[in-house]
């Protein structure tokens, strides 16, 4: 991410986001915020009938819409997650790990006043941010945001200088980061939040996969965005067997409570779909828990 400016990468997805929301006639996620979250260029191109007909056709569906389908799945499952802990009573504190353009404080945060939420970004990401959340609306008194710069401290350092409770439990997501992360960062971070959550607190995050362990389309298009990121100067360079990061894990105090395949994405929140749009399977969703 250059300085002084949001991550390309993060406004790619607020447009996939918006154009789902827009554009579907079955969203699977709704974000009626995305489309000004993003920036001008993309807000141009999803305002074109005739580009917005190309990107919703049935040749891109079956190809762009995996990305898509990574996009908006990654955010109901985080959020699915999330509504079940709070019915439970069990979940005061959410804290957004490189919360990028996330919507959830526009779209959410009034309607649970005693959820505290902690958006964690580097701080240009958050100066762009909160100035475009103050055009949309009132940004709500629960919110906080923390800033940090990932290269140069930790989560838990960025953490403690804020209102967050080590002494309750929290429910993290960390979605669309750890593809651009190294494996040993992105493991230092778990066990960095493993250091300072409560028993009980949970981590929802996203996960690459090898392209060169997927066959047919799925090794081509896994590829192809892998190529697309590197032309946004943030490429793809981390990735896990499942085995390998649940035994990690696990070392660190986690529980992994479930762990979704693309095909098992596919199956929760894309079954049958109109749109034929599916879940890439380059990308698994897992759900930890501190025990």
């Amino acid at each position: 991410m250059k300085a002084g400016r949001i991550s390309r990468t993060a406004e790619a997805a607020a447009a996939l986001r918006a154009n789902h929301h827009q554009n579907s006639s079955n969203p699977v996620f709704s974000d009626p915020y995305a489309f000004e979250m993003t920036n001008g260029r993309w807000r141009k191109l999803l305002s074109n009938p005739i580009f917005c007909k190309f990107l919703n056709s049935a040749p891109l569906n079956q190809s762009l819409g995996r990305l898509t389908a990574q996009v908006v799945g990654r955010s109901i499952y985080a959020e699915d997650w999330l509504l079940e802990a709070l019915d439970r009573g069990e979940i005061l504190q959410y804290v957004l790990v490189g919360a990028g353009l996330d919507s959830f404080v526009l779209r959410m945060a009034e309607q649970y006043p005693e959820l505290k939420i902690f958006e964690v970004d580097h701080p240009d990401t958050q100066k762009i941010k909160i100035h475009k959340l103050k055009k949309l609306g009132t940004i709500p008194s629960n919110v906080e945001f923390v800033s940090i710069d990932f290269e140069k401290e930790k989560l838990s350092d960025a953490l403690l200088r804020s209102s967050y409770d080590s002494k309750m439990p929290a429910y993290f997501s960390w979605l669309g980061t750890t593809h651009y992360l190294k494996p040993e960062t992105t493991l230092a971070t778990l066990q960095n939040i493993a250091s300072i959550a409560h028993l009980n607190s949970e981590v929802v995050m996203d996960y690459s996969i090898d392209y060169k362990q997927l066959q047919g389309i799925e090794r081509i298009g896994s590829f192809a965005i892998a190529q697309f990121t590197r032309f946004l100067k943030e490429p793809l360079i981390g990735t896990f067997t499942s085995e390998h990061l649940h035994q990690t894990v696990e070392k660190m105090g986690y529980v992994v409570l479930e762990d979704l395949s693309g095909t098992e994405i596919t199956k929760r929140y894309f079954h049958q779909r109109a749109d034929q749009i599916r879940h890439t399977q380059a990308t698994h969703l897992i759900h930890l828990q501190i025990v």
